[in-house]
């Protein structure tokens, strides 16, 4: 993996025990039909009994400290830590089992070690069990994390499948030679700063109609950073988590989307942007300005894994709006806007002007401003497309794939949503302190669901 990039570089900065930069799956999994008693036990020795690890599983910092630290290779990992077992009181619901994840969140890992944990979770009604696994955000992104979890079980159930990190669990790319000339050396730098120059025209044009929208605080299209109202959302944050989930039916989700002519990211927002005016309005804290949403965006170019590659667009939720339809009608027009800028720049220019608009950002987040000014935006939202077929391993089958988000400060809230066969499951991710009513979440956006259905019948 090499030198860690300045982007990947930027979460370890960020790190704090209020903030930890960590991002986590939790897989729930039914157990095969004739499993025995211990089955758990036995999974859970399989997975500390290895033949060795993979990569990235078997990276640490070559200084956990320093400001642009290289990944290197743990030889001696003690896979005791890495692996746990737990177990679920009864009775074992859901509850129970958002309990135990949103303590597990709020822990930070250990940067001596790499950077990685997997929690076996047994006790689960209705015979399942939990598999959670956290990784620092400077290893992975969501659509590489996603890739990940396709490419580590099998979609055959009677196939034989090795725990994740298991060198051999799935193919890995052989990795790139190290550059050693310094001619070479000089080369690619000069190569990447004329690069770097040739984005200058295209990011004045962004930046230039970025200003030309500075007077706009509807909140429609030309959506700017810091056009965003404060909200409980945006308050500092502790270290402490709350998480809990909801699932739909993919085919509601598109079913909405093809009577209003959005995508299904488009509802997606407009369901989160429901549920949390529901959210706003039983606290009285509803703005007459709408709440603004980062939408991460992948940019991944083909072929590449491991590391961040995302870009993202600021889109209007319209929580000042009352009617459902006309909500989703300006979010939609929103994102179109925002995905037509992005689109009219090259991928180097992409990455510039991520880095560009996210450094007051980040500025904030070092300097300890952030929370105590105007918000960038309120919340980040993110859908990241899953597996379409269903997955298995050793014959358990995965039945739902739910992603666990990081918090900054002044973005006490987080949602994001993964794809899984025929649902879409969303995981709220909060800071115990700032939000701590967020159980109520998953019915509100069940309300959003229904009035959204509801409208289009009438419409």
């Amino acid at each position: 993996m090499g030198r860690l990039s300045p982007l990947d570089a930027s979460w370890l900065t960020l790190e704090s025990p209020e903030k930890p930069m960590h991002v986590a799956t939790l897989a729930i999994f039914s157990l095969p039909e004739d499993a025995p008693r211990n089955f758990m036990q036995q999974l859970y020795k399989r997975f500390r009994t290895l033949d060795g690890i993979a990569r990235p599983f078997n990276q640490k910092l070559s200084a956990p400290n320093a400001t642009f630290p290289s990944w290197v290779e743990d030889r001696d990992i003690d896979i005791d830590y890495h692996v746990r077992l737990s177990a679920l009181p009864k009775p074992g619901g859901e509850k129970e089992l958002m309990i135990l994840i949103s303590r597990l969140h709020g822990s930070l890992l250990d940067r001596t070690r790499p950077l990685w944990e997997c929690h076996l979770i047994e006790g689960l009604k209705g015979r399942r069990f939990a598999v959670y696994t956290k990784m620092h955000h400077s290893m992975i992104d969501g659509v590489a994390g996603m890739k990940l979890v396709q490419a580590s079980f099998s979609t055959d159930p009677k196939v034989e499948v090795k725990p994740p990190f298991e060198k051999g669990a799935r193919p890995e790319k052989p990795r790139n030679s190290t550059v050693s000339q310094t001619s070479d050396v000089m080369r690619g730098a000069l190569t990447q700063t004329m690069a770097q120059l040739k984005t200058l025209p295209g990011l004045a044009r962004t930046f230039n109609s970025m200003r030309k929208s500075l007077g706009n605080r509807s909140g429609g299209k030309g959506v700017v950073p810091y056009q965003a109202p404060r909200t409980p959302l945006n308050m500092p944050i502790s270290g402490q988590r709350l998480f809990v989930v909801k699932s739909f039916q993919l085919d509601d989700i598109k079913a909405i989307g093809k009577a209003t002519g959005s995508t299904v990211n488009d509802v997606v927002l407009a369901l989160c942007a429901g549920c949390l005016r529901r959210y706003l309005l039983e606290h009285e804290t509803l703005t007459e300005i709408p709440l603004i949403a980062d939408v991460p965006v992948s940019v991944r170019p083909e072929g590449s894994e491991g590391g961040n590659a995302i870009s993202v667009i600021l889109a209007s939720l319209a929580t000042n709006v009352e009617d459902p339809l006309q909500r989703l009608k300006v979010i939609r027009e929103s994102m179109q806007a925002g995905k037509q800028q992005l689109q009219q720049m090259s991928h180097t220019e992409i990455n510039n002007y991520t880095m560009l608009v996210m450094l007051p950002y980040t500025i904030g987040q070092l300097i300890g401003t952030a929370g105590k000014v105007r918000p960038m935006f309120n919340v980040v939202i993110s859908n990241v497309p899953g597996p379409k077929q269903p997955l298995y391993f050793n014959g358990a089958r995965m039945e739902a794939l739910y992603p666990v988000s990081l918090l900054f400060n002044g973005q006490a809230f987080n949602i994001t949503t993964t794809s899984y066969v025929d649902t879409l499951d969303f995981g709220f991710t909060a800071c115990r302190r700032t939000m701590p009513k967020v159980t109520q979440l998953p019915r509100y956006i069940s309300e959003a669901m229904k009035e959204l259905q509801q409208a289009i019948d009438k419409a």
